[in-house]
């Protein structure tokens, strides 16, 4: 029989939905049973992608023992990081504090009162050597609650003061100053860390380094930087993208790219597929191309083929009914990882034929394998498929008849939830590469849900929008809608008169309006930077500055970088300065800050002339502006038999309203609708698709052929805007009569 998980939208959960455990979703009512029955808690806390989160509910969720021991002494609250970052962030604060390492999926074991005493990651159901069991655990809990309870609880306020003390902790004091010097000492950093031989950064296991790699794209650009320098700096970034592009770390068969590698070459990888990597990738590699246009045209045929092979696994795989993207794709498959992925010697001779002998040899196949056992280390038989060099496209319909043939097999899970922050980056990517279509296509639904919805939620599940957008959220969505106004900008300037729908400056506005936004929600207007969550999120043990970019970019940066656009110069400024002491200090970590140190110098050296300044000094409240008084009415409540009235709407100074047919679906109309009988409106032409002062809306309505008269409803539906925001919209009924003369 399902648990109460089978209630929940994510994908992660409902995978626990017919477990005998007896779960509970995050939330008071957990909490209050655990005080009710004096139980501490159980919190698991994982991701739908995640393979050792597949392992622990296999051998410990979905064993009957296992859950008998829960659901005797324990509340067992199951969690979805990606649903849920602010949780996720602070309780693997304790793990870390507690063991300095952590790692999904995350077990903790709390007080009632959310506080924990007890933490860890994976454990196995029984013990392994000197590593205990999960059993082992629960044992030993269950007997120290029940006989030094006190203890542990003094234990969990230790861990909350420690977990407030780390989530809040300023950045070192920092003597180091906001220049071109500065900027120069990053990609030195860089230099020292860098592979030459394989590409990327430091050792094995290897993440993708997206924003190291923009920076470095970036500053070979700059000008104002030595010639030797920014040769360095493409030379690094360009070969760790063809690095990647030739490895098994990216599905040469069926397009994206794989979470990391385990080994330093970008051989074997991690198999779960992730909608943020690809959507960092897919920028970088657009960026790369169009670095190497009329330069180096190898690269650039390499680097656009991996950028459009990204776009058909997003499209292919990753894409929903409405033009939203999901979040991730598993590892497993069958019960094992990459098994979809991987490839024998016999089978790709059978699919081949007489082609087999050349692919083989060009994609590193070997008949005893070249992937060796975890266990044992001896070679698998299996085969991830590489290549040492560049062959274009000389291995495309082998690579489409393997593809087509894979399409047989069983297929990794799908985490099938649009996390809306991770949209934003896959929007901002497919603008850079050209696919407006696509970004323009999944902004609009977000933005429809987030009119539905009242503010920009976290993500759409199943059509169901839920949860209060994060700082991540805001941020990544409106670098994204930036970067979607730039390239229809461009558009516009070569194909006048050819662009059809929203307009970039109609983009552009919307960012705006989203900034303003976030800037209320987050921003610290006492000592500069945003907090990750708002104060209308659930506070646990405080809120956090996200700085440093793992795995993706630094929500604080994208947010600066969004101001950037606007030429809020002097947010931007003392942001900096409160983050200097990290930059300082972990330099690799906090790439994208630096990313927005350079283009604020960059910035400072010309005029703003041609830029999107815009004053966003002045936003500083803490509750969005009230609706001004728009005053609606009809000439006369009473028709004649002709049917013929008006309706009269007085609009206050600063303010406009849409037409009748804005040119934005998100735009509300406005619009005069009547019930039960047949209305005419002669909406009168509108200048720039909006009304303004006093607007005069002539109707007619139709008295049903036999009848003297009838009463019907009049509707009124408007929504009030000024150049920077949109209101929520409003109705207003009339009940009115038409009478024959």
């Amino acid at each position: 029989m399902p648990n109460r998980l089978a209630n929940e939208s994510s994908p992660y959960l409902l995978q626990h939905q017919n477990n005998p455990v007896d779960w509970f979703p995050w939330g008071d009512e957990a909490f209050a049973k655990a005080r009710d029955l004096g139980r501490p808690i159980f919190l698991s806390i994982g991701y739908s992608s995640c393979h050792w989160c597949h392992v622990m509910e296999h051998e410990s969720f979905e064993d009957e023992d296992v859950a008998a021991m829960l659901n005797q002494h324990f509340v067992s609250v199951k969690v979805d990081r990606e649903e849920r970052p602010d949780i996720d962030e602070t309780y693997m604060t304790a793990v870390q504090i507690g063991s300095g390492r952590g790692g999904w999926p995350m077990t903790v074991f709390l007080t009632p009162d959310r506080k924990p005493f007890f933490t860890g990651t994976y454990f196995p159901k029984e013990d392994r050597g000197e590593f205990p069991g999960f059993k082992t655990v629960l044992s030993q809990i269950i007997k120290v609650w029940g006989s030094e309870q006190e203890r542990l609880v003094q234990v969990s306020e230790q861990f909350a003061t420690a977990i407030q003390q780390t989530l809040t902790h300023p950045a070192p004091d920092s003597d180091i100053e906001l220049n071109d010097e500065l900027i120069d000492e990053a990609v030195q950093t860089l230099v020292g860390e860098f592979d030459s031989e394989n590409g990327g950064f430091g050792d094995a296991p290897k993440f993708p380094p997206h924003t190291a790699i923009e920076f470095l794209l970036n500053f070979a650009l700059r000008e104002s930087s030595s010639e030797e320098l920014r040769q360095v700096a493409a030379d690094m970034a360009l070969g760790t993208l063809e690095k990647m592009a030739l490895g098994g770390f990216h599905d040469q068969v069926g397009g994206g790219f794989h979470r990391y590698s385990t080994d330093d070459r970008w051989l074997l990888p991690h198999f779960e597929k992730m909608l943020y990597d690809n959507a960092l990738l897919l920028a970088n590699y657009a960026r790369a191309a169009a670095m190497c246009h009329g330069q180096v045209p190898e690269l650039e045929a390499l680097y656009s083929r991996v950028a459009e092979r990204i776009v058909s696994w997003l499209t292919e795989e990753m894409t929903s009914d409405d033009g939203l993207f999901y979040s991730a794709i598993d590892a497993d498959s069958e019960g094992e990882e990459g098994r979809f992925y991987v490839w024998t010697d016999l089978e790709i001779r059978e699919v081949l034929g007489e082609r087999a002998d050349a692919f083989i040899d060009a994609f590193q196949v070997r008949q005893e394998g070249n992937i060796h056992e975890e266990a044992t280390g001896h070679l698998s038989g299996s085969n991830i498929l590489h290549a040492l060099e560049d062959y274009g496209v000389a291995f495309d319909l082998d690579l489409k008849h393997l593809k087509a043939k894979r399409e047989h097999r069983v297929r990794p899970g799908l985490d099938d939830k649009a996390i809306i922050g991770w949209n934003g980056l896959m929007i901002g990517a497919l603008a850079e590469a050209g696919e407006v279509a696509l970004a323009e296509r999944a902004a609009t639904v977000i933005l429809n849900h987030t009119q539905s919805h009242g503010q920009l939620p976290r993500q759409i599940a199943k059509g169901i929008a839920s949860g209060e957008g994060f700082l991540e959220d805001y941020a990544y969505f409106i670098d994204g809608l930036v970067s979607l106004a730039t390239t229809k900008a461009l558009f516009e300037e070569l194909h006048p008169g050819e662009v059809h729908g929203t307009t970039s400056n109609e983009w552009l506005q919307i960012a705006l309006q989203l900034t303003q936004v976030m800037i209320e929600k987050f921003y610290d207007h006492a000592v500069g930077g945003f907090f990750g969550t708002s104060e209308d999120h659930e506070m646990l043990f405080g809120r956090s500055k996200p700085v440093f970019d793992q795995p993706i970019p630094s929500a604080n940066a994208t947010a600066l970088k969004c101001l950037v656009t606007f030429g809020d110069d002097d947010r931007i400024r003392q942001s900096l300065s409160a983050f200097l002491g990290w930059m300082g200090r972990a330099p690799s970590g906090t790439m994208s800050l630096f990313l927005v140190a350079m283009a604020l110098l960059d910035e400072s050296g010309h005029s703003h002339e041609d830029s999107h300044e815009v004053d966003l000094s002045s936003v500083v409240a803490t509750t969005p502006p009230q609706a001004p008084e728009v005053i609606v009415e009809t000439l006369t409540r009473e028709l004649r038999s002709d049917g013929k009235g008006t309706v009269r709407i007085s609009i206050p100074e600063g303010f406009h309203i849409n037409s009748s047919t804005p040119p934005a679906r998100w735009l509300i109309p406005t619009k005069i609708e009547v019930q039960p009988i047949k209305v005419v409106v002669d909406y009168p032409p509108a200048n720039n698709d909006r009304y303004e002062g006093i607007l005069e809306i002539p109707f007619t309505v139709e008295l049903p052929p036999g009848q003297s008269g009838a009463e019907f409803e009049l509707k009124v539906s408007y929504q009030a805007c000024t150049e920077t925001e949109c209101l929520a919209p409003v109705e207003k009924a009339f009940d009115m009569v038409i009478r024959r003369s």
